[in-house]
């Protein structure tokens, strides 16, 4: 028996099955000749801090396939996790210790079972009154428990670090710790032999510190330092702030211009970052009196945060803002009409103007900065108006010839106002549904292939930036169509060069094979008559004849 499911078994400890101390069998027949001969006293077990039966296991030793540890005959295992990764938490509490110990850190690690295995988290504390904390998070947590969880904890430290595994954090999670620290910690494992080692960066919307080993890292009295980052937190903001508020700290007032600056700078270090996020989230950033605000309050607090930006045409910083679910406040429509912007009649449509407000705001303010998507203009009923292409009117020339008028178009479109289930879009929306297209549900690449001919039209009118633009976001598109199965297979492009050279061969072809039709029917006798018919008695007269 190898795994509960058929998997094979790839993980144990060595010793007894309470053991720590983890090992990854090499799979290799030669790599575990040699390991067995250098390790003859070694015991392995399925172990119970794997999520293991604690049964003995035996390295199976395969010449023609990968080797592995298996059960002993009639053995019930129901454990989950038996890949190269599912000793991980192990890996890491030997790693954590070496460095405590490099170090003198007075440093503990401890597995923690959060619902679906002992290995869900590792904390490691330091310190021994008021611990400086490390959560290395290997299972995936709803925003809401890490929430609740984060809580906890930073009321129980003094410092509190969350350092992510691969696919581990909602994307609610990453956003509240952009909006507050500017980055987010990550961890990943690398196979050294019959062991892994952890690695760590720091990671925001836009870049990425490289991957580094513990001994690269420090602890500081702020937290855990890796190279390559600053801390950002914000004065008054975290966790710790929001503890030391809840005992009983009161926020220091502030003027309704502090305030107004404060929230605008907190919007636009969103909108740099490409995040959208909630009143919460802001409080947390740009001050925690925001938070008690009432509904009429935060109204006029963003208009007045909207009429101090840029000027008209600025995108609406406001529109960023979203619930927990993913929607557009429903007092955010109120900033919209009094901004003068038109008054958005559905949760529907406010929520569409919005993703195009906040493309804009992530066009504006993203860094490196790009041309902005044009406004979605408002009706006087509240719905969206209706999107006209940007190209004129077709035009008709009447031409007077003899027999009648002769009409002639001198649009460069079609006329339709559909293609392959393409809407005729504005050149400059193009590029942005270009990028939708490749997010859309159902075919996808039969309509991401027609804005790609919508595409190529659009090249002959628009400017440099945008076309340049235009045409980084076609290759993306062309290269996401070409990777998919379900794309229909294109025939190879020629060259001008290859189509003259075959074009040149097929007149050859043609005119060689005239010659040879004339040859086979040789020159023709000419006709003295010319066609007339001839006289009597000419042409049959019988010859002459001598008389004997």
């Amino acid at each position: 028996m190898n795994g509960s499911d058929g998997r094979l078994v790839q993980t144990a400890v060595i010793g007894g099955p309470n053991s720590g101390r983890a090992i990854i069998l090499p799979t290799d027949a030669d790599e575990l000749t040699r390991w067995r001969r250098r390790h003859p006293a070694y015991t392995y077990w399925c172990g119970t801090q794997l999520g293991g039966c604690g049964n003995e296991l035996s390295d199976r030793l395969y010449r023609e396939k990968v080797c592995h540890f298996a059960h002993r005959p009639h053995t019930s295992c129901h454990r989950t996790a038996t890949g190269a990764a599912s000793a991980d938490h192990l890996f890491i509490k030997d790693d954590l210790a070496a460095w405590a110990g490099r170090n003198r850190l007075k440093g503990r690690a401890t597995a923690r079972n959060l619902g679906s295995g002992p290995g869900d988290a590792v904390d490691f504390r330091v310190g021994t009154a008021r611990q400086q904390h490390v959560r290395f998070q290997f299972s995936r947590l709803a925003h809401a428990e890490w929430q609740q969880a984060r809580r906890r904890l930073s009321s129980e430290s003094a410092t509190l670090d969350w350092v992510f595994g691969p696919g581990t954090a909602q994307p609610e999670t990453m956003e509240e710790l952009y909006d507050e620290y500017g980055y987010l910690l990550r961890f990943r494992f690398e196979t050294h032999g019959a062991v892994r080692r952890i690695r760590l960066r720091a990671e925001d919307p836009r870049r990425s510190t490289d991957w580094v080993p513990l001994d690269a890292c420090a602890m500081t009295p702020a937290g855990l330092r890796i190279p390559g980052v600053e801390p950002r937190r914000r004065s008054g903001a975290g966790p710790a702030a929001e503890a030391g508020a809840g005992r009983g700290a009161v926020p220091v007032p502030r003027s309704r211009e502090e305030q107004v600056l404060a929230l605008r700078e907190a919007l636009v270090s969103a909108a740099r970052f490409r995040t959208r996020p909630t009143w919460e989230a802001l409080a947390r950033t740009a001050g925690s009196d925001l938070l008690g605000l009432s509904v009429p309050d935060r109204v006029g607090l963003l208009v007045a945060v909207e009429r101090a930006g840029g000027g008209e045409g600025s995108p609406l910083l406001s529109a960023l803002i979203r619930t927990g679910e993913s929607d557009p406040p429903v007092y955010v429509g109120s900033v919209v009409a009094a901004v003068g912007c038109g008054a958005p009649a559905t949760a529907a449509v406010l929520k569409r103007w919005c993703q195009r407000e906040a493309d804009r705001a992530f066009a504006v303010y993203g860094v490196p900065s790009r041309t902005a998507p044009p406004r979605l203009p408002l009706t006087a009923d509240g719905q969206l108006a209706p999107q006209h292409s940007a190209e004129p009117a077709q035009h008709q020339t009447i031409v007077h010839v003899q027999g009648g008028p002769v009409r002639q178009s001198t649009t460069r479109w079609k006329p339709e106002s559909q293609l392959a289930g393409v809407l005729l879009l504005r050149d400059t929306e193009i590029r942005h549904a270009l990028r939708s297209a490749r997010q859309r549900r159902g075919p996808r690449p039969r309509y991401a292939a027609a804005l790609m001919a919508r595409a190529e039209e659009a090249l002959t009118r628009l400017p440099e930036p945008q076309c340049t633009e235009l045409v980084a976001e076609m290759a993306i598109t062309r290269r996401w169509l070409d990777n998919r199965p379900d794309t229909p297979a294109r025939k190879p492009r020629k060259s001008r060069r290859a189509k003259g050279a075959g074009d040149a061969k097929k007149t050859a072809a043609v005119k060689k094979a005239e010659r040879g039709k004339k040859t086979r029917r040789g020159k023709k006798t000419k006709d003295p008559l010319q066609g007339a018919r001839p006289l009597p008695g000419v042409g049959n007269v019988e010859p002459k004849t001598r008389p004997k």
